[in-house]
């Protein structure tokens, strides 16, 4: 496998599957969070058992079972198990398009005032417990693969889409009209991103892709996704190099110029500032202890 083709395995591992519109990752929790990160796709973690928390940027969630954390494809975030108790969770993944292209309003839940939203849903009220039984429904379809069980898993999401949609009605009522238009114009940036980060892109490219000037694509950016669009690309690079350090052998060198880094004293320079360690001691540590359950071959995979 040569080196384009690691990024890719690694970006596509939550990518939702044409067939049935999802993807339903089991995920244990490290011990000490990653840095905080996105997914391209929208989320809702389900804790099966034991005790963590998540981190947003202003606020943090305790995490127990039956609890459920909605992330939508803009907000940075990131997780951690307590120590001795062991987080485990299905993390489901889908793609705004899939709900959208079947009722718009179905994306209400995840177009948030991240200041204002309550990320958690306590696993003690109906909505999370009658949600749990479907994604765990769904887990069911999706390991057995029966006849149609792809339009059965999409209408499971379709269904737990609509129950979000009344939980968080009034919490997003006036809010998410707004946040929808500018987001569908912010979102042609991002893929513009995720597809052309291993590059040497700047704002001019990405306000390109927007149909924006560099000065307005620079002003919406920030209002939708909380961060400066240099901010966005670097921890994005970060964070694909975090993983193939951990997922593969390739040499550091080889990791720096297919995140996009224009030079290694850069690399290790801004991926010092966000780790708080260098590359190959986060290598070290990431590979030789529980910090990092879900790498490939443990047993939590």
């Amino acid at each position: 496998m040569d080196i384009i083709q690691s990024v890719e395995a690694i970006r596509n591992n939550h990518l939702p599957s044409a067939e049935t519109g999802v993807s339903l990752v089991p995920w244990t929790l490290p011990t000490i969070p990653e840095i905080p990160h996105w997914h391209d796709a929208l989320e809702i973690c389900c804790c099966l058992s034991g005790k963590g928390v998540f981190y947003f940027k202003n606020r943090e969630y305790d995490l127990g079972p039956g609890d459920l954390v909605i992330v939508n494809n803009t907000e940075r975030h990131t997780s951690k198990s307590y120590r001795g108790f062991t987080c485990s969770n299905l993390f489901l993944f889908f793609q705004a398009s899939t709900i959208e292209q079947l009722d718009f309003q179905l994306l209400r839940p995840f177009l948030y005032d991240r200041d204002r939203f309550t990320h958690r849903i306590p696993g003690q009220l109906p909505v999370a417990r009658e949600i749990g039984k479907l994604i765990l429904h769904m887990r069911e379809e999706l390991s057995e693969r029966r006849p149609a069980y792809g339009t059965l898993v999409k209408s499971l999401l379709y269904h737990i889409c609509s129950l979000l949609l009344r939980h968080y009605h009034a919490e997003t009522d006036g809010v998410w009209q707004p946040f929808y238009n500018k987001y569908a114009t912010v979102r042609m940036g991002l893929a513009f991103i995720q597809t052309h980060y291993q590059e040497n892109i700047g704002l001019d490219d990405v306000a390109k892709a927007m149909s924006l000037s560099p000065s307005r694509a620079r002003h919406l950016f920030a209002e939708v996704m909380g961060e400066r669009f240099k901010t966005y690309l670097l921890q994005l690079r970060v964070q694909a190099a975090q993983r193939l350090l951990v997922q593969t052998d390739l040499p550091v060198e080889d990791i720096c110029e297919q995140c996009g880094f224009q030079s290694t004293s850069s690399f290790y320079r801004e991926f010092g500032r966000l780790v708080k360690e260098t590359p190959l001691s986060y290598k070290k540590r990431c590979s030789t202890s529980d910090l990092y359950p879900n790498r490939p071959n443990s047993p939590n995979e």
